[in-house]
C-alpha cells in the first residue's frame, strides 16, 4: 500500500540541498574527529538515498528493482539501529 504522496516526483532542488547539507555535516564530523557520529550520519544519509532512489524507480515504472533498493535502504537502517542500540545499552549499563 502506498501513501498518496508517493507517486509525486521528487524536488530535487530539496534534495540536492539535503545532501549538500549532508555533506558539509560530514565533513565538519570528520575535521573536527567525531569518527562515530560521521560514520552514523554517512548510514542514514546512504538509507535516504538508497529509498529515494527506489522512489525513483518505482514512479518509473521499475517496481521490482525499486523493490531491491528499499531492501538494501533497510538493511542500511538496521544497520545503523542496531549498531545505535548496541551503544545505547552499553552506555545505560554503564
Amino acid at each position: 500500500m502506498s501513501s498518496p504522496d508517493e507517486s509525486e516526483p521528487l524536488n530535487w532542488t530539496s534534495v540536492a540541498a539535503l545532501y549538500a547539507g549532508l555533506l558539509l555535516g560530514l565533513g565538519g564530523l570528520l575535521y573536527w574527529g567525531d569518527y562515530r557520529n560521521a560514520a552514523w550520519l554517512a548510514l542514514l544519509g546512504t538509507g535516504g538515498g538508497l529509498t529515494a532512489y527506489g522512489r525513483v524507480l518505482a514512479n518509473r515504472g521499475a517496481t521490482q528493482t525499486a523493490r531491491r533498493w528499499k531492501w538494501a535502504a533497510g538493511l542500511v537502517y538496521g544497520v545503523f539501529f542496531l549498531w545505535a542500540g548496541t551503544v545505547l545499552v552499553r552506555a545505560l549499563l554503564g
